[in-house]
């Protein structure tokens, strides 16, 4: 058995190293023997509430047979010096070397029987989805077909030496490993639900035990004293490296102590403080106005959980990066407060553009790792401490095992998606609080992704706060239902009307609602007026400015955006633009000016007669108050959630609005009428582009209807009454005949978005098998459904070279490769597909730079800019060869 090899190096030029398979799997089985320590969960799950004694057991000798297949003939041969003797001379034809599918036809039946001496509560059932867990740690299960082959071989082309070695391997685990055998019953339901948990440990496991820095390479020798004196202590010292013991948790628990002010805390947040917990994993609904704390009241219920031992930390999951990077900023000033004060917890960003957030830092690995790792593994054939590097070096990723993370919910989503290491995300995540901000942002595709996030990590032991201004009952009820792993529409629950509201949810039962007085002074009454056309908006926008009142226009399409700050500069304004069409770096300035001038420390010089021109980025990402606000029509949910950005700030806690231009807040709809005659074009002929924004037509008209009878949102009073009568159950029955083609349109729609969803989504019950559907890298699998992105990354042209519109600070590839991030800008390919036609010599270099992106999977195009009379212009190639001119410039983004 100890003539096997199962890790070499090749770090040194004149020899190579070699670590005997069966030390490798005594470091992975040490390895998991701790992490079970971090990751309790993955025991319970086998155990059924019973002591867990016999799952860990069970799990660390697992983890010791986890690359037994690597005894087969046809992976010894991989590195022919090392060939063991055992085995006879290296044979000609190399039979299969696929060590996880031969080592899972090993584990089921050559050395069946031995297992069953100390799990004899594993059936043949029970066995099999535990088992491809195990074995499977690469980051996505094998296919049917890869077991098939392995199935197919003789034992001599496995080698019958090979098989023996594994039997002896297999008798190490009671001998070394204490605890009792596993006799508990485990039904093969149970066994497919918990093999997600045991893929993810086994993958982890895995890695770290894969760190040749700390498991250096030894010779062969004692077996137990190698288990005893190396395997067990530097599992723990690899663990500590990794970044995954968890700091203490602060004792102190509440609104001061998580944020440090001596005021009150509001109605909501005294609820989190003192709402009761349920027995196991816990789910808030809550449902507040912009500005109530929403935030703070659910770190304050995560910091409680964490308490309660139902989790080790927080990942707050965002629908947009602009939303993530704001939340993070916030997050690096309190995230310390939720552990005790000699902890040192990590804090991590995830979406992809993280490194170019200025605030972010390193939390589990040096700097220089990023840059290292980038090139490096997502291929099974790469070896498990390359992959380890880069992996735990991509932020994204990371941060499902940092103690705090922030990012785009699209991380999370990944973790239910057949994407390549969807069961290591779904380890980090069991141990952490999730919270799902802006629930009320996400269309009928992300939705079901949502709900199926809930259903697995509430399987997984997790407890979840999910946050929105507002969320329509059916929506609720299909949150609940996820979580509690029923269907979307199993059961149905009785919604008190009750606004700001907060419901409680365990995993079986019925919800626990709490209604919530409103912060006092929150409350308002904000008067809405209709407004025929986007010229009666200009007039009106122009003639508050002239009072000194700060302004904001809402348009659905960057075009739209356009063309209404150029109608405001040719009467004389200087509007602020803000839309997604700007390269990152410039985006990120404006941000920035947009705070200086309408943000929380905005002063009244800098704010009077200032206006912004957005699409609808401005809706949840930046912390603005405004004066008067004009917006095209939308659904009511989205314009309740736009006026929250009129006189957001209150003098009370901003004494830099004591004094406001204009005597009320006033929300101004551009809207056709919403008559009950309304025809086909009715929403088109007003936004002929915004049309294909909203494309429920029936939905915005009944929104334009309520909105306009009612004149006035009244929040909170009023707002569950505005978004029922839009969403509720046969709220859409009155639609005009004419819009019923758009309304069956939309709906068709929404019920196809789903089933796509469903389809892609990965089945708890499955367990961890590649029945799912083609498991993917993750940086390709789809998270969201819309319309296909063709990535730009805009260059300077200088006669003789190309370079990033932003500027890189240094000369090194962390500085050039950030420089191109920060000239990147999405546009939908149905405005091009390509770059276009461009002299030879900008050709070649942009097919030069181009060419490592290629290899590393990124399809991202360059875009030359070349400067002239008019500024900086290029060319891009649309389907069927047709070009399109675009200009760019740093304060109006790119355009067509």
């Amino acid at each position: 058995m100890l003539e096997f090899w199962g890790k070499t190096s090749t770090h040194f030029a004149e020899t190579r190293k070699v670590h005997p398979l069966v030390w490798h799997a005594l470091d992975v089985a040490a390895v998991v023997e701790h992490l079970l320590e971090i990751f309790p969960e993955v025991a319970a799950r086998l155990c059924n509430g019973d002591d867990p004694s016999a799952a860990r057991a069970l799990l660390v000798r697992l983890a010791l047979l986890h690359d037994v297949g690597k005894f087969a003939i046809g992976f010894q041969a991989k590195a022919p010096e090392f060939f063991p003797k055992c085995l006879g001379g290296l044979p000609n034809n190399l039979p299969l070397g696929d060590h996880t599918a031969i080592g899972l036809r090993l584990l089921l039946h050559d050395l069946a029987p031995q297992l069953a001496a100390f799990a004899p509560g594993l059936d043949e059932y029970a066995r099999r989805p535990l088992l491809e867990a195990v074995c499977a740690h690469h980051g996505r299960p094998f296919t049917e077909a890869q077991f098939q082959r392995a199935q197919n071989l003789q034992p001599a082309e496995i080698g019958r030496e090979a098989i023996e070695a594994a039997r002896s391997l297999v008798a190490l685990a009671p001998r070394l490993i204490e605890g009792p055998p596993f006799t508990a019953p485990l039904e093969d339901t149970d066994a497919r639900r918990a093999s997600w948990l045991v893929a993810g440990l086994i993958n982890l496991a895995d890695w770290i035990g894969s760190n040749e820095k700390i498991f250096h390479f030894e010779p062969a020798g004692d077996i137990e004293a190698y288990w005893r004196d190396i395997a067990q202590p530097r599992a723990r010292e690899a663990i500590e490296t990794a970044g995954l013991i968890r700091p203490a948790i602060s004792q102190a628990c509440g609104y001061r102590v998580l944020t440090g002010e001596s005021r009150a805390p509001s109605p909501l947040q005294l609820f989190a403080e003192t709402v009761d917990l349920l027995d196991g994993p816990n789910l808030f609904l809550i449902e507040d106005m912009t500005g109530a704390g929403k935030t703070e009241a659910a770190l304050i219920l995560a910091h409680r959980l964490m308490l309660a031992g139902k989790a080790d930390g927080v990942f707050m999951a965002l629908p947009t990066m602009a939303t993530a990077n704001a939340i993070y900023g916030r997050l690096g000033k309190i995230y310390r407060r939720l552990f005790a004060g000699n902890a040192e917890p990590s804090l991590a960003l995830a979406h992809a553009a993280r490194n170019l957030h200025e605030g972010f830092r390193e939390s589990i690995v040096e700097v220089g790792a990023v840059g290292r790792a980038y090139g490096v593994g997502g291929d099974d054939c790469k070896t498990a401490s390359a992959t380890c590097a880069a992996w735990i070096a991509d932020d994204r990723r990371k941060a499902f095992f940092a103690d705090v993370g922030a990012g785009t919910i699209d991380q999370a989503f990944l973790a239910v998606l057949p994407s390549k290491f969807a069961a290591l995300r779904q380890l980090g995540l069991s141990r952490r609080v999730l919270i799902v901000d802006e629930a009320h942002a996400y269309g009928a595709y992300e939705s079901e992704e949502l709900h199926g996030l809930l259903k697995f990590h509430a399987l997984n032991g997790g407890s979840a706060v999910v946050l929105s201004a507002t969320l329509p009952q059916r929506i609720k009820a299909a949150l609940v239902n996820s979580f509690q792993g029923r269907g979307p529409l199993v059961k149905k629950f009785a919604w008190p009307s009750a606004y700001p509201a907060a419901t409680q949810v365990a995993a079986c039962g019925e919800p626990v609602f709490q209604r919530l007085e409103a912060r006092a002074d929150l409350p308002r009454k904000t008067p809405v007026a209709r407004l025929p056309d986007e010229h009666a908006a200009l007039d009106a926008l122009v003639r508050a400015t002239e009072t000194g009142a700060c302004c904001a226009y809402i348009r659905n399409t960057v075009d739209d955006v356009l063309r209404a700050a150029a109608a405001l500069r040719a009467k004389g304004l200087d509007p602020l633009v803000f839309h997604a069409r700007f390269a990152m770096g410039d985006r990120q300035k404006i941000e920035q000016a947009a705070l200086d001038a309408f943000g929380w420390e905005s002063s009244p010089e800098s704010r009077a007669g200032r206006i912004m021109v957005a699409s609808q980025v401005a809706e949840q990402s930046l912390d603005l108050d405004f004066d008067l606000m004009a917006s095209d029509l939308a659904p009511i949910d989205l314009l309740i959630q736009r006026a929250g950005r009129l006189w957001r700030h209150n003098a009370e806690a901003n004494p830099r609005r004591a004094h406001r231009p204009l005597p009320e807040a006033r929300l101004l709809v551009i809207s056709p009428e919403p008559a009950d005659d309304a025809d086909h074009d009715w929403f088109r002929r007003a936004f002929p582009k915004g049309a294909y924004v909203y494309e429920n037509h029936a939905l915005v008209w009944r929104s334009a209807k309520i909105l306009f009878e009612t004149g006035v949102i009244d929040s909170p009073a009023g707002v569950r009454a505005l978004v029922e009568s839009v969403y509720g159950v046969g709220a859409l029955d009155e639609t005009p005949e004419g819009l019923e083609g758009r309304r069956r349109m939309a709906d068709g729609k929404t019920m196809a978005d789903k089933s796509t969803a469903h389809l892609n989504l990965l089945n708890p019950l499955n367990g961890y098998s590649a029945d799912a559907g083609a498991w993917d890298s993750d940086i390709l699998t789809p998270t969201r459904l819309g319309q296909q992105r063709l990535t730009l990354r805009l260059a300077r042209w200088d006669g003789a070279n190309l370079t990033p519109w932003i500027s890189p600070t240094d000369s090194d590839f962390i500085a050039q490769r950030r420089a191109w991030a920060l000239s990147e800008v999405a546009i939908g390919r149905y405005r091009a597909v390509g770059r276009g036609p461009c002299d030879p010599r900008i050709e070649r270099a942009a097919a030069e730079i181009e060419a490592p992106w290629r290899e590393f999977g990124e399809n991202a195009v360059i875009l030359p800019l070349l400067e002239g009379k008019d500024g900086f212009a290029g060319v891009l190639t649309r389907e069927h060869g047709a070009t399109v001119q675009v200009a760019y410039d740093s304060v109006l983004g790119l355009r067509f």
